[in-house]
């Protein structure tokens, strides 16, 4: 079967970090595509992991600082698990950035365009990007006209510049593209930072479409693959209540549909959600940390409305 096609697929070719066989999370959104669907900065971050999110948070201050503007990137990309590694942001110019840390006293060296630099240890915060109340990210960098890295450590730096095996090489990442279809702005969560309890599958993959939100599983055996499709069916029915807040879902899910597939060698099952009408893109998002994602994976939803 030839690989998936779209713009997160061609993202995963173009990042590193394969071999981690679905251990690794993944945050991504395309500006343009988000806008064409009629959403905007709240999305993007929205969708991003924790670290991350507080760099386009972050964004009034470090542009009135540095010249760096987060929020004027085109593509956004974090990698992590619970929390992100790194965030690569394309379109963004981090030249004003690299000069403060520079002066700082970051050690740094040009290669292909870019200035990299390090500035402390692992997890490390520089003053710089502390002012703005990032969290995590800036110990290692790559930043250049057209392009800017902050990473944790030098490992997450190197996957964002596509160092080592493409992560679209590895069948359940594959798989995560095709199941996800086309899409605007992607959260990938490994199954054990599903607040930290394993659920039989590798990763949760949660797609925001023009029309539709996408909760894809992958991974695990045919039999819990048939388990969570039963489940997903039950939990997200319109009919059913969140199973932590008790909030009826009828005001967040107007339908839901299931399928199961098998591409690349990965168990996969689709739950494809039309939003209610007045409901944002931003619920299955939330579900994550309120707890609902998983116990909707496990089926622990609750009694239909009367």
């Amino acid at each position: 079967m030839p690989p998936p096609d779209g713009p997160f697929a061609e993202t995963l070719a173009e990042i590193g970090g394969g071999g981690a066989h679905g251990s690794l999370g993944v945050s991504w959104a395309d500006r343009g595509l988000v806008e064409e669907a009629g959403y905007g900065d709240r999305l993007i971050i929205g969708v991003l992991a924790p670290n991350a999110n507080t760099v386009l948070e972050g964004a009034r201050v470090l542009r009135r600082r540095y010249g760096f503007d987060p929020l004027a990137g085109e593509r956004y990309v974090s990698l992590g698990g619970s929390y992100a590694f790194g965030l690569r942001l394309d379109g963004v110019d981090g030249r004003g950035l690299a000069s403060e840390l520079v002066a700082a006293g970051g050690k740094s060296r040009t290669e292909d365009g870019l200035e990299l630099v390090e500035i402390g240890d692992y997890a490390v915060v520089p003053d710089a990007l502390l002012a703005a109340d990032v969290n995590g990210l800036g110990a290692f960098d790559a930043l250049g006209r057209d392009l800017s890295i902050l990473a944790i450590s030098d490992r997450a730096l190197n996957a964002l510049l596509g160092e080592g095996e493409r992560l679209l090489d590895e069948p359940v990442y594959a798989a995560a593209a095709r199941c996800l279809g086309d899409v605007v702005a992607v959260r990938l969560i490994p199954d054990k930072h599903l607040l930290g309890t394993e659920v039989g599958i590798e990763l949760a993959a949660i797609g925001i479409a023009r029309h539709h939100n996408v909760l894809c599983t992958l991974g695990g055996s045919a039999g819990r693959a048939a388990e969570v499709a039963a489940n997903l069916d039950s939990s997200l029915d319109p009919a059913a209540r969140d199973p932590v807040t008790g909030e009826p879902l009828a005001d967040s899910v107007a339908s839901v549909s299931v399928t199961r597939d098998g591409a690349y060698g990965v168990e996969a099952v689709r739950a494809e959600l039309e939003p209610a009408p007045g409901s944002g893109p931003g619920w299955l998002l939330g579900t994550i940390a309120t707890g609902s994602l998983i116990a909707m994976i496990q089926g622990q939803s609750e009694s239909p409305l009367p």
